[in-house]
């Protein structure tokens, strides 16, 4: 009997844990679906990382920030096989353009997590815009295609979410 109680405590507990953090999810979703970020592409991405379950705001937005990271990492890869395949001496300048243009985004956005998660806000936040509008630049020299496409809404989202926080 005890053992059938106590499991049932921690059900009912885990379940409205995950409606709380649920709730902080939607509520960060909702807030900034006006900063040109569907909500819906904002749940799904947040809710993408277990985290998210048990995260704040302010955790929200590191996992935000922690996500464009890594798909920062797959454009400059992408660069990077763009330059070794380059076919003529000016795709080889477009590509090294990019290269040279995208070269601290990585590092840039890695910084931003790790300010966040010190709660320092102020920097993050344009260091996010700034590196959100190379990857349009990029774009126009080297076809990032849908992977383009995705850093660019991931790093709205990321830019989005820390906006929310000041």
């Amino acid at each position: 009997m005890k053992a059938s109680a106590f499991l049932s405590l921690l059900l009912l507990l885990c379940f409205s844990f995950q409606t709380i953090s649920s709730a902080v999810v939607d509520e960060i979703c909702s807030e900034v679906e006006d900063s040109y970020v569907d909500k819906e592409f904002c749940l799904k991405t947040l809710s993408s990382d277990p985290r998210s379950k048990t995260a704040d705001a302010d955790g929200l937005a590191v996992i935000s920030v922690e996500i464009a990271v890594a798909k920062a990492a797959e454009v400059k890869t992408r660069i990077e096989a763009q330059l070794k395949g380059a076919a003529d001496a000016y795709e080889k300048d477009r590509a090294q353009a990019a290269r040279q243009i995208f070269s601290n985004v990585v590092s840039t956005f890695q910084w931003s997590a790790k300010s966040l998660k010190s709660k320092f806000r102020s920097g993050p936040l344009s260091l996010l815009t700034v590196g959100r509008n190379v990857a349009v630049t990029i774009d126009a020299l080297v076809d990032m295609g849908e992977l383009g496409t995705a850093f660019n809404r991931l790093g709205s989202l990321a830019a989005a979410i820390v906006g929310h926080l000041h």
